[in-house]
């Protein structure tokens, strides 16, 4: 009786194992970004029609933000929701991402935000804007 409940796990979990239909698109590539004392890590996996990953922020080495980011990819334009933990408090919190793809690089936009049912959006009618940006992504060298 031992030995066929053994086999019998050994069968489900070598099953469980090989199972080819769990698949990862895209390969993962690691970003840092530094503004004066702030540090900006983004671990992300990007596809041609979307991206996820985590993206950490140190503040002076005092506190940090840590999440995940998620969203879609138009052309060179990557936008999406980064929901993350302000100093690592129990409490959720959401907001709209965009970053840009240039020359290798990843540039975070800044725009107007608006709330609509207690989630943050960028306001339709303003453009975001990519110049003077808090962060700049470069691929790691690690």
């Amino acid at each position: 009786m031992r030995t066929t409940i053994l086999f019998i796990s050994i069968i489900v979990l070598t099953y469980g194992c090989s199972n080819s239909e769990v698949k990862e698109e895209g390969t993962q590539t690691v970003y840092v970004a530094i503004n004066k004392n702030d540090t900006a890590t983004l671990k992300i996996r990007l596809t041609d029609k979307d991206f996820y990953g985590q993206l950490e922020t140190n503040y002076h080495g005092l506190y940090k933000d840590s999440g995940g980011v998620t969203g879609v990819v138009k052309g060179n334009i990557l936008k999406g929701t980064y929901k993350f933990q302000h100093y690592g408090i129990e409490k959720w919190h959401s907001i709209p991402i965009s970053l840009l793809k240039k020359d290798g690089k990843l540039i975070m936009g800044q725009g107007d935000m608006e709330i609509f049912m207690g989630i943050f959006y960028f306001k339709k009618n303003k453009p975001i804007s990519y110049e003077n940006p808090k962060f700049v992504f470069e691929k790691s060298k690690n």
